[in-house]
């Protein structure tokens, strides 16, 4: 049978007029009680939808309409129901952190300044140790000594 079909009979069960329904929808729930019908579109998961339909479930018929298919929901299968339909989905709260690289063309690469080094290397090992090599072949001397460097002596 149609959906249309469906709602019309638990229309006629009821003494309830058919609802106005936009049958070009994919989801939504058709709440049939002895005062009124309603038609409650669903567009995502959401714990209030889960609340509206299962007081809607108390007063009278629920019928769940998705992609032609028409479901009624009971107290048996509301379980599964709750768990399919009305549970949001849990985000993430603390998501792993984005560590590539992002892409760099070759042209900015081999344009890019070279970093400074972080610690200098041996810069002057050289030069200091000739110094030092040049003080000992003076050999132990006592005291202070001071060399006068100039023109002629």
């Amino acid at each position: 049978m149609k959906p249309q079909q469906i709602i019309d009979n638990y229309c006629r069960l009821y003494g309830i007029t058919v609802p106005e329904i936009d049958y070009s929808e994919t989801q939504f729930f058709v709440t049939i009680a002895s005062d009124r019908t309603e038609v409650i579109r669903y567009r995502k998961p959401s714990a209030l939808l889960g609340r509206i339909v299962c007081e809607a479930m108390k007063r009278g018929v629920v019928l769940y309409v998705h992609n032609g298919w028409v479901k009624l929901l009971t107290w048996e299968n509301w379980k599964q129901t709750w768990a399919k339909l009305f549970v949001p989905k849990k985000r993430d709260t603390q998501p792993e952190p984005n560590t590539v690289r992002p892409y760099r063309s070759e042209i900015f690469e081999q344009a890019q300044q070279e970093r400074p080094r972080k610690k200098p290397q041996k810069h002057g090992f050289r030069r200091t140790f000739n110094a030092n090599f040049a003080m000992n072949l003076y050999g132990p001397t006592r005291g202070i000594r001071a060399e006068v460097l100039g023109q002629g002596a």
